[in-house]
């Protein structure tokens, strides 16, 4: 969740700035110039592989002459967003994708034009100034301190207004329902889907444990693996903390980040660098934004999967269940931990 982030904003909460970027605000701001790069690159491949394969223009047909033998009648629009935006060319004759997995993706990039660039920009700078210069463990505020009531209260509202401005940006060119996929009439498939998900997230974040990368990062950066807003689940002394922090990170984060980074920012993304590109932009930008060196690389693998699991399903209801059980799935955890149900094990 982004409420580390956003506490470090407040202004209550804000140390002195210092005089330069730390190693950890330099590997944050080194992920968000690599998502730069990584989304200039693949428009500039995806623009030339659109021109290499633009078919020739056809001309202009008299409303009165019959179609020549053998050609078919250019097709109509589909109403349907998540139909893949090749098969929504006037022409014809524009090759569909190879086959593979290309065939079952569900997102489509058709709502979206040139002026999304801007508000791409928007989002990844508004992040990029939240994050970097205010990683976990800098400075010398508490972390009670920056994670009081009135600040979650705001962090929150601040979360829905981004997203409702997102939502905003795309009402007049397409209908809400169905741009997110909320109709959904395969929605039972979260219940295997989620717990899947979770469970292979697990696996990741055992690996990266395990196998030393953890630590490796925690010496490197002298900072903790354990995202600070998670940990203070655990030793907060005001019960009304934990309650809004558990509320921000069950309820508030799975809606309101699914909608921004795989319900806008991916597709978006996608329009202008493919599905590739798009993915690990809006993936790198998501690791970023939690402002955690140490989660950067499970928090990619997290935003990979839910940007799969949105093509697959072509719904966000989908992204939520797998976002809300993860964060669900923590939040439970911590609070066990901090009531002294079990331990949790020595790193």
């Amino acid at each position: 969740m982004l409420l580390a982030a956003l506490a470090q904003t407040a202004p209550e909460a804000v140390a002195p700035v210092p005089a330069a970027l730390d190693s950890a605000d330099l590997a944050i701001l080194g992920t968000y110039i690599a998502a730069a790069i990584v989304f200039a690159v693949f428009a500039i491949i995806h623009r030339l592989r659109r021109r290499r394969k633009t078919p020739p223009a056809l001309p202009s047909a008299d409303p009165g002459a019959s179609m020549p033998s053998g050609t078919l009648p250019p097709p109509l629009p589909s109403s349907n967003p998540y139909t893949p935006p090749w098969s929504l060319s006037a022409a014809p004759l524009t090759p569909a994708p190879s086959g593979g997995i290309l065939r079952h993706f569900k997102v489509s990039t058709h709502p979206y034009r040139g002026i999304d660039l801007l508000f791409i920009g928007i989002i990844f700078l508004l992040f990029a100034l939240l994050t970097v210069g205010g990683t976990e463990g800098g400075g010398d505020t508490p972390a009670e301190q920056r994670f009081k009531p009135e600040i979650l209260v705001a962090s929150m509202f601040f979360q829905f207004m981004l997203m409702g401005i997102a939502c905003a940006f795309m009402v007049r060119r397409i209908n809400q329902t169905e741009w997110l996929g909320l109709r959904w009439s395969r929605w039972w498939l979260v219940f295997p889907i989620a717990p899947t998900a979770l469970f292979f997230m697990w696996f990741v974040m055992g690996v990266f444990q395990f196998s030393g990368w953890n630590g490796w990062l925690e010496q490197v950066f002298d900072i903790e693996s354990m995202q600070e807003s998670v940990k203070l689940l655990q030793e907060a002394k005001d019960p009304v903390v934990v309650v809004l922090m558990a509320i921000a990170a069950v309820i508030v984060a799975p809606i309101t980040e699914e909608v921004i980074f795989r319900g806008y920012l991916y597709p978006a993304a996608k329009h202008f660098c493919g599905p590739a590109g798009g993915i690990l932009f809006s993936s790198l930008v998501f690791a970023a934004a939690h402002a955690n060196v140490v989660a950067i690389a499970p928090l990619f693998v997290l935003a990979v999967l839910l940007c799969l699991v949105y093509e697959f399903t072509g719904s966000i209801w989908a992204n939520i269940s797998v976002h809300f059980l993860f964060n669900a799935a923590t939040v439970a955890i911590q609070l066990l931990v901090r009531y002294g149900v079990f331990e949790m094990p020595e790193q």
